[in-house]
């Protein structure tokens, strides 16, 4: 609801180029905070981690809205840059609060909670997956609804009471989740209890060479370029529609029927990679996003388009250009566009908003295939590490693509920047199709994905370290013990049986 709506404030009070620098803010706290904490999460406690970050991102969602509401009550023009910069930077701790949180349960409890409760990881990833999509279907258009219906300052106090209430419940469940599960405490033991093994996790490479010495990485990497976009309907597209004429509902509804879809593509997912593999199922999802991406750049192209780029070079200085830009920035203007019925909406932006809408099913069907490969190839003490550089890798491009966007806050330069974005989703399913190429093309077997994993785990057992080969001495030798044992007891079993 939060990220929806704070996008639509933005537009309201500054225009596209807020909603640009909104977005950076977001993108910039988590490109360098998150990967400077990431190296960290590993050895704190889980339900610590998550507790803090759930409290942090509440509290920070619900002072950020109690100053959007008095800046729509007083409307001061003095401060006004001012008073978006804090609401936006509080905004986006709150950002960075909540992307920890995705980290720690979508790319760690539920690794553990599958395997203590014998559930297959793609069953649980599908799940989760639906459940967000299931909230981005309902709460858009529930907030649209709202904001076309009451004043913009009741809606920030409806959102404050909300998010109070959710967190209640939300931090009741995770702990009695965490209590209820076993494997969710042991890391938290091993760390205090085994000095050794702490001993040789400290001696760490640094952060982002461990991203690149996964064997994934190139499969996580062309994820990473999906983010140097402006076709995500994110609040960029939103705005781009308010632009248009689009009221807050049809955006909301819109962003809603996306969401229905990428229930779709996650509940597709967990079918599709059972038949044909997880590699595979990347490959279904990134070509079919690449097919409805591409309807949004020919709609660029189409009569009736807002696109005009010879026209601006041709009737701009380049220190008129950088005048513009630096008057966005400065000078919020508020933005009174009125509304239009949908059905008088322009061919061109229905195809835009139908291309990124249908596009959303191959979307949520790659990416937790995506997801599951890097949880399936990455060591348990370096996932928090290898996922904080992943979405470091994220938060970079999508700073690139809100710079650009700042840079060229103007309606008739947007359908460039569709283009462009065109570009950076093809170079994604490219870094992903040498992936697949990497592990190799088979039809039969489904986990091509984990045999260069098995040849590097048996790699490092052959590690020289005196340290490392006592360590793995002796759970070999446990291990060895614990085969013998079992061996001689299904043979003296069998012996009874015969008997």
């Amino acid at each position: 609801m939060w990220s929806f709506v704070i996008g639509l404030f933005m537009h309201q009070l500054g225009g596209m180029t807020w909603v640009a620098v909104q977005q950076l803010v977001d993108s910039l706290l988590k490109l360098f905070g998150i990967t400077f904490i990431g190296q960290f999460l590993d050895k704190i406690d889980r339900d610590k981690i998550i507790q803090r970050t759930l409290l942090l991102n509440n509290a920070a969602v619900a002072l950020s809205a109690l100053i959007f509401a008095g800046m729509f009550q007083y409307r001061p023009e003095n401060y006004a840059t001012l008073y978006l910069l804090i609401a936006s930077a509080i905004a986006s701790v709150s950002k960075v609060a909540s992307e920890i949180q995705r980290i720690c349960f979508t790319k760690d409890w539920v690794v553990v909670i599958s395997r203590s409760e014998r559930v297959d990881l793609s069953k649980v990833n599908s799940y989760l997956l639906s459940i967000d999509q299931a909230s981005s279907l309902a709460l858009p258009w529930v907030s649209g609804w709202l904001l076309d219906h009451f004043p913009w300052q009741t809606v920030c106090l409806i959102i404050i009471a909300y998010n109070c209430g959710s967190w209640v419940l939300e931090a009741y469940i995770l702990r009695n989740l965490y209590q209820n599960t076993e494997g969710l405490k042991t890391r938290s033991s091993e760390l205090e209890g085994d000095e050794e093994l702490m001993g040789i996790k400290d001696i760490r490479m640094n952060t982002v060479t461990t991203y690149f010495r996964q064997s994934s990485w190139t499969a996580g990497f062309g994820l990473a370029l999906l983010y140097m976009t402006v076709l995500g309907f994110d609040n960029l597209a939103a705005s781009y529609g308010q632009k248009h004429g689009l009221s807050a509902g049809y955006i909301g509804f819109l962003r809603g029927v996306g969401s229905l879809l990428g229930i779709a593509g996650t509940l597709s997912y967990h079918h599709i990679s059972k038949r044909v593999g997880l590699l595979w199922t990347v490959m279904i999802g990134l070509i079919w996003q690449n097919i409805f991406i591409e309807m949004c750049g020919v709609s660029m192209l189409l009569p009736g388009s807002s696109m005009d780029v010879s026209g601006f070079i041709q009737n701009t200085t380049a220190s008129q250009w950088v005048s513009k830009v630096v008057h966005k920035v400065t000078n919020p203007e508020p933005q009174d566009v009125p509304s239009i019925p949908f059905w008088e909406v322009s061919l061109p932006v229905n195809l835009f908003f139908f291309g990124i809408m249908f596009a959303r099913f191959g979307l949520w069907l790659a990416d937790p295939a995506i997801t599951q490969i890097q949880q399936e190839t990455i060591r348990e003490d370096q996932r928090y590490m290898v996922f904080s550089v992943q979405l470091g890798l994220n938060e970079l491009f999508s700073v690139l693509k809100d710079i650009i966007v700042i840079m060229f806050p103007f309606t008739s330069l947007f359908g460039a920047l569709t283009l462009g974005s065109c570009a950076f989703v093809f170079a994604g399913f490219v870094f992903n199709l040498f992936y697949h190429a990497q592990c190799g093309f088979s039809l039969t077997n489904k986990n091509m994905h984990l045999v260069e994993q098995e040849s590097t785990e048996m790699s490092d057992l052959s590690d020289t370290s005196p340290e490392r080969q006592s360590l793995i001495g002796g759970v070999s030798g446990d291990l060895r013990a614990v085969e013998e044992e079992t061996k001689a007891t299904s043979s003296t079993n069998n012996e009874e049986e015969t008997h």
